[in-house]
C-alpha cells in the first residue's frame, strides 16, 4: 500500500529528527503518522525500538509486530522481533523471526550468526551447525569484522569442527564394520577425503577440446605406453647432453611463459614467472615444427623422440622440449589445453625436494622412470631445492582414443589452427 503524500512528509520529517538526534521530536511525529497509517512500517519500528530501549518490552513487542506486519517488509524488522522476543524469553519466537529475517535478506550475516546461537541454546546443534558453516562461508569473503562478529564466528567455527570430528568418527566406525578382509584403496580414500572437505574435486578443465567418456585419471600406468622401456633406457645419454646444453650457458632455452602482461593470469606468482628465464624450456618440437638447430644439438634425444609415437597434428603437435626449473622456482596451478594428449616426463636431473601435483595426487620424479598425466586436471610442480631440475616433456595421444577417434581429432585440430594461425606458442 502507497501511502498519502502528507503521510510520507510527515515520515520523511521523522527521519530527519531522529537523524539529528532528536528522538524525542521523532517519537513524537512518528506516533503522528502510526496513528494517521497504522500499516507504516518503520513509523512503529522505530517506536518499538524506542521501547526496547526503555525496557518497555511488552509495548516493544506489540510495535514491532505491528512493524513487520506493516508495509514495506524489512529483514531488520524481523531482526528486531526476533531480539525483543528473545528478551521476552520466547525462544520459539525469536527462531522463527531471524528465519523471518533471512528469508528477507540471505546474506544478514548477524541475524544469521544469532539464530545460530539461539538454536544451539535450543538444543538444535545441527540445525545451528548448519547457520554458523553458511555463515563461516560467507565471512570468509568480508575483509575485516566487528568483534563480537569474529568472537560468534570463533565460536562457531570450533561448534563446526566438532560436529565433523564426531561425522567423521561415526563414518570410520561404519569402515571398520565393512567385511572381513576390505581394504580402503587409493580412490576410496580421495573419496573419503572430498567427502570430508578436507580435498576438494578435481576434474578436467581443457582449455581448448574436451573428449568425453574418456576416464580423467591425474597420472596413467605406465603400462599403457609399451615404447616407454626403450626411451627409459636412453636416460643417460639423453642427461648427459641436456647437461652440456646447460654447461654451456644454456643457449636455446627460452622462458616458457611469455605473453602479454594483459593475457597473464591475475595472480602474483604467474606475473613473477611469466618471462621468467627460472622456468627455461629447449625446444626440439615446437607445435608441429621440428626444430632443426636444436635437434641437431642433441641427435640422441632428436632420434629417441622418432621412436616415440608423438602426437602429429600440423601446426600444433608434437610439442618436445627440456623443462628446466631453477632452484625455488614454482609453477603455479593451471590447466592444460586438451585430454585427447598425455603429458609425459623424462626426469633427467632431479635433485630432492621437486615434485608435481596433479589434482589431488603429488609425485616426485624418479630418474629415468616416465610420469604420464592429464594435463588438463589443475597441476603445479616446484624446485624447493638448490639445484636446477630438469626433465624432457613430450606428448603423446590419450591412450584411451582409438585410431579413427584421433584421425578425427587431429583433422579437427588442424582446421582450427589453421582458422586461428595467430595462436601458436613462440618458437623461439
Amino acid at each position: 500500500m502507497t501511502h498519502t503524500p502528507q503521510i510520507q512528509a510527515m515520515a520523511a520529517e521523522a527521519e530527519r529528527l531522529a537523524q539529528s538526534g532528536q528522538a524525542e521530536h521523532a517519537a513524537r511525529r512518528y506516533r503522528e503518522v502510526l496513528a494517521a497509517a497504522p500499516d507504516h512500517g518503520p513509523a512503529a519500528h522505530f517506536l518499538a525500538m524506542q521501547s526496547f530501549w526503555a525496557g518497555r518490552l511488552e509495548d516493544a513487542r506489540r510495535l514491532i509486530e505491528q512493524a513487520c506486519a506493516g508495509q514495506p517488509r524489512a529483514a531488520v524488522f524481523e531482526a528486531n522481533r526476533g531480539r525483543i522476543l528473545a528478551a521476552l524469553g520466547n525462544a520459539g519466537g525469536t527462531i522463527e523471526a531471524y528465519e523471518a529475517a533471512l528469508a528477507l535478506d540471505p546474506g544478514f550475516l548477524p541475524v544469521r550468526l544469532d539464530l545460530a546461537q539461539v538454536l544451539e541454546s535450543a538444543g538444535r546443534v545441527r540445525e545451528a551447525t548448519q547457520h554458523y558453516r553458511a555463515a563461516l562461508d560467507q565471512a570468509a569473503r568480508i575483509p575485516t569484522l566487528p568483534v563480537t562478529l569474529q568472537q560468534q564466528l570463533a565460536h562457531g567455527s570450533e561448534l563446526v569442527r566438532a560436529e565433523q570430528r564426531q561425522l567423521e568418527d561415526a563414518l570410520r566406525q561404519a569402515m571398520a564394520q565393512a567385511p572381513a578382509g576390505t581394504v580402503a584403496g587409493a580412490r576410496f580414500e580421495e573419496c573419503f577425503e572430498i567427502l570430508m572437505g578436507r580435498a576438494k574435486p578435481q576434474l578436467p578443465k581443457p582449455g581448448f577440446m574436451y573428449f568425453p567418456k574418456l576416464p580423467a585419471l591425474t597420472f596413467y600406468p605406465r603400462e599403457l605406453f609399451p615404447w616407454a622401456a626403450a626411451l627409459e633406457a636412453r636416460t643417460d645419454e639423453i642427461t648427459a647432453e641436456v647437461t652440456a646444453l646447460v654447461a654451456g650457458g644454456e643457449q636455446g632455452f627460452i622462458p616458457y611463459v611469455q605473453k602479454p602482461d594483459g593475457e597473464v593470469p591475475d595472480s602474483d606468482a604467474w606475473r613473477a614467472i611469466n618471462h621468467n628465464p627460472d622456468w627455461g624450456v629447449f625446444f626440439l618440437h615446437n607445435q608441429g615444427e621440428r626444430v632443426v638447430r636444436n635437434c641437431e644439438a642433441c641427435p640422441v634425444t632428436a632420434a629417441a623422440l622418432d621412436d616415440v609415437p608423438l602426437v602429429h597434428i600440423r601446426e600444433r603437435g608434437p610439442t618436445a622440449f627440456f623443462s628446466r626449473l631453477r632452484p625455488g622456482t614454482h609453477i603455479p596451478p593451471h590447466h592444460g589445453a586438451t585430454n585427447t594428449r598425455t603429458i609425459v616426463h623424462l626426469p633427467l636431473i632431479i635433485p630432492p625436494d621437486c615434485a608435481i601435483r596433479v589434482g589431488n595426487d603429488t609425485r616426485q620424479w624418479r630418474r629415468g622412470e616416465i610420469l604420464a598425466f592429464d594435463d588438463t586436471i589443475e597441476h603445479e610442480a616446484w624446485n624447493r631445492s638448490q639445484e636446477a631440475r630438469v626433465v624432457l616433456i613430450l606428448d603423446v595421444w590419450n591412450p584411451f582414443l582409438d585410431e579413427r577417434e584421433r584421425a578425427m581429432v587431429a583433422a579437427v585440430t588442424e582446421a582450427y589452427a589453421a582458422f586461428y594461425p595467430e595462436r601458436q606458442h613462440i618458437l623461439d
